[in-house]
């Protein structure tokens, strides 16, 4: 498929658009995924998705909505290209890099225990709550960008709470989601 002749002016839409949600597409996928180089392939393809497809992307009533959409898509992407390819070392097989030389998006982190019990959860749980608590989305937006009813994600949002506190050794205090 053709890529979209982009005018001058959705250009510098576009450019604007991808300086403001670049960085929350790789913190969103850091969510989801430990090893920086799938992180890196899926955020870059699913701003080349955006830029490709951006004529149509700007016209949405959610765009948002849309990016996060592709952004999981891209993830899982890459990671069974690296499956595909024989590339099965998981990241926390890894040794862990001195301090210093910690990456961006780890240290940006205020609480990687919390990163780490994201991760641990399971996939649809984990990407429910984190639109939820970390992006602020409404679980029906959610059900939009996870092609879910909103009740599923309301229930994937309240089984990701249990867990993580289990996980974190806090106790669930049952808040209505929204």
């Amino acid at each position: 498929m053709a890529a979209e002749q982009v005018p001058l002016d959705a250009e510098e839409e576009f450019r604007l658009f991808f300086y403001s949600w670049e960085p929350q597409v790789r913190r969103y996928l850091l969510w989801l995924e430990g090893d920086r180089s799938i992180i890196e392939d899926a955020a870059q393809e699913t701003m080349i998705s955006a830029h490709r497809h951006w004529l149509r992307v700007r016209q949405l009533e959610k765009p948002k909505a849309w990016l996060f959409k592709v952004a999981g898509q891209r993830l899982h992407d890459a990671y069974e290209a690296r499956l595909r390819h024989g590339i099965t070392t998981a990241p926390q097989a890894l040794p862990d890099r001195p301090a210093a030389h910690r990456d961006e998006y780890a240290a940006r982190t205020d609480s990687l225990v919390l990163v780490e019990a994201v991760r641990k959860l399971p996939p649809q749980q984990a990407k429910a709550v984190t639109l939820y608590y970390f992006y602020d989305l409404k679980c029906a937006d959610i059900a939009d960008i996870m092609e879910l009813a909103t009740g599923t994600v309301k229930s994937h949002v309240h089984h990701a709470c249990k867990a993580l506190g289990s996980l974190l050794g806090e106790d669930d205090e049952g808040e209505e989601l929204r």
